[in-house]
C-alpha cells in the first residue's frame, strides 16, 4: 500500500460512494482529517480513494486532497528527524510569507495539523512547510513537538481537560476534529491526540487501543465515559464535557450527572453504560 500525506487543511472521510449521472460522490460523513496527517491508500475508485488512518480508521477521501510520499519525506512527517515536524496547538493560525504580522496569509491550519520545521527562526517566528508544498512563518508559540507528552499522570490528566476545554462553545458537526466544528469522539479524540496519545475514534472501548474499562466508581478528571452513541470527558464533580448533537445546546458544553445541579442532562446520564481510562492504576490528580 502506498503511503499518502493529506494537503487540504482539512478533508473529509466518508463511509461510502456513489455513482450517479457520471458523478461521484461521498455517502455520510465518517471522520475529518487534518493538514500533514498520514493515511495509507488502498484502493481508487473515480476521484476518490479508500484509505486508512494512522490511527487505524477508514473510509472514502477525495483524491485532490492528497499526495503520495516516498518513505523518506514519511520519516520526516513522522517526527523521525530531530525536530523535523511538529503539531499546531492553537485553535487556529495563520501562515505568513514573512515573518510579521502585517504579512499576507498564505495558509491557515487547525489545531493538530502538522508542518515541517525549516532552518529558519527569527525573534518568535518559526519558518515551516506544510503538507501542500506552502512555506511561511508562523509564532513559535503556537507550535508544540511531536513526542511532547506530559510526564506525570497528574499533568497528563491536566493537559487533556485544557485541549478539551478549547472546544468549549464550538457547534456540533458530525465527524468533526476542529474548532470550526466537532463532535462527541471528535473531542475526546483531539484532547488526548494533543498529549499525543491515540484513542479510539469513537463511542466505544475498543481491543488494540490504550482506553481500558474502569468501574464506574473509580473515574477520575479526563477519564471516559461512556453513552449509547456517545461520548464525554469526566471533569471531576460530577460533571463532563461534551460535544452534543441535541438542539437546546448543539456543540461543546458541561453537564452534570447530579440530578440536582441546572445543567443536569437526565438522558445521559440514567443511561451511563461504561467508564474508561488510560491510566492503569486510575490514579487521581
Amino acid at each position: 500500500m502506498q503511503t499518502a500525506i493529506i494537503t487540504a487543511p482539512q478533508a473529509f472521510l466518508y463511509e461510502n460512494i456513489l455513482t450517479g449521472r457520471g458523478h461521484t460522490y461521498g455517502v455520510s460523513i465518517s471522520d475529518e482529517l487534518l493538514s500533514g496527517w498520514l493515511v495509507m491508500i488502498q484502493q481508487k475508485q473515480a476521484q476518490y480513494l479508500k484509505v486508512t488512518t494512522h490511527y487505524g480508521y477508514s473510509g472514502w477521501l477525495d483524491s485532490s486532497h492528497l499526495r503520495c510520499i516516498s518513505p523518506q519525506e514519511c520519516e520526516l512527517w513522522n517526527g523521525g528527524s530531530v525536530h523535523s515536524s511538529a503539531v499546531i496547538s492553537r485553535k487556529t493560525i495563520d501562515i505568513l510569507r514573512e515573518p510579521r504580522v502585517q504579512s499576507e496569509i498564505v495558509s491557515t491550519l487547525c489545531m493538530g495539523s502538522k508542518v515541517l520545521l525549516l532552518d529558519d527562526s527569527r525573534d518568535g517566528w518559526q519558518k515551516v512547510k506544510t503538507a501542500d508544498g506552502l512555506c511561511g512563518y508562523l509564532p513559535a508559540v503556537s507550535l508544540k513537538g511531536t513526542l511532547e507528552i506530559p510526564q506525570t499522570d497528574s499533568s497528563l490528566r491536566c493537559e487533556i481537560l485544557r485541549y478539551a476545554k478549547t472546544y468549549l462553545g464550538v457547534p456540533y458537526r458530525w465527524g468533526g476534529k476542529t474548532h470550526i466544528g466537532i463532535d462527541c469522539s471528535g473531542l475526546t479524540f483531539m484532547s488526548y491526540y494533543m498529549c499525543g496519545i491515540l484513542i479510539y475514534r469513537d463511542a466505544a472501548i475498543v481491543t488494540g487501543y490504550p482506553v481500558q474499562e474502569i468501574p464506574i466508581s473509580r473515574i477520575q478528571p479526563a477519564d471516559l465515559l461512556y453513552f449509547p452513541g456517545h461520548i464525554a470527558l469526566y471533569l471531576g464533580n460530577n460533571r463532563y464535557i461534551h460535544s452534543t448533537g441535541n438542539l437546546k445546546s448543539f456543540g461543546c458544553v458541561v453537564n452534570s450527572l447530579n440530578p440536582q445541579d441546572p445543567d443536569y442532562r437526565k438522558d445521559l446520564a440514567e443511561n451511563l453504560t461504561a467508564a474508561g481510562s488510560i491510566f492503569p492504576n486510575y490514579g487521581g490528580i
